[in-house]
């Protein structure tokens, strides 16, 4: 499962201590619903492109909530209120990036198939096209082709380039940093139990 390899990742290869035991707290109890949203196997740039929708959202889902969190720690430590305009000012994309994000004036609900739109532009611009034609475009839904897309322009015809195929991309890529890490670990381990099988006798018996 894409969503528990970014687990392990984050479990082995985040160096911020703080930030790698929230994420893994947040994931335990399975935060933003990712236990329900993000049920199948989305290995395969074949697969549903539903599922590669809802990998993204969930994604970005994560970092608005870290973002939110660090601005309210901030606020705490000067002994005051987050503010409004703070609050908002912590979320991506912002208003003035992509007004067609919101359901609403107020901004109390996101438009969800608009965000993964804008965050398909965002991550993979339409003139930066996928290594090697490799990857399979996600084919863009009727409210999608009707709808003005997050960067002002007509959606015709399939997207850009997923942002879940660019994602595969990162996690393959560690997963085999992962498995480098796990052989070079069992390396070093091996040795050391070579180094203490010659010197600790020798130790002992000069004790």
């Amino acid at each position: 499962h894409v969503a528990e390899t970014i687990k392990n990742f984050i479990a082995y290869f985040f160096s911020c201590d703080v930030c790698r035991t929230n994420f893994l707290n947040m994931y335990d109890g399975c935060g933003h619903g990712h236990c329900d949203r993000l049920k199948q196997e989305v290995l395969s740039v074949a697969g549903n492109d539903s599922d590669r929708m809802e990998l993204a959202l969930w994604l970005w889902e994560v970092h608005n909530s870290v973002n939110t969190r660090l601005m309210k720690e901030a606020a705490t430590r000067q002994n005051r209120e987050i503010t409004h305009e703070e609050n908002f000012a912590a979320l991506f994309p912002t208003k003035r990036m992509c007004p067609g994000c919101w359901l609403d004036d107020d901004m109390t609900k996101w438009d969800n198939a608009t965000v993964f739109d804008f965050l398909d532009g965002w991550y993979w611009p339409a003139n930066s096209a996928p290594v090697d034609g490799q990857f399979k475009t996600i084919a863009a839904s009727p409210a999608a082709a009707s709808r003005p897309s997050a960067r002002g322009t007509k959606a015709s015809g399939p997207a850009r380039g997923p942002v879940g195929a660019g994602l595969l991309t990162v996690l393959c890529l560690g997963s085999l940093a992962l498995a480098a890490f796990t052989v070079s670990r069992n390396r070093r381990e091996r040795r050391k139990k070579f180094i203490d099988s010659r010197f600790v006798p020798k130790k002992n018996g000069r004790c």
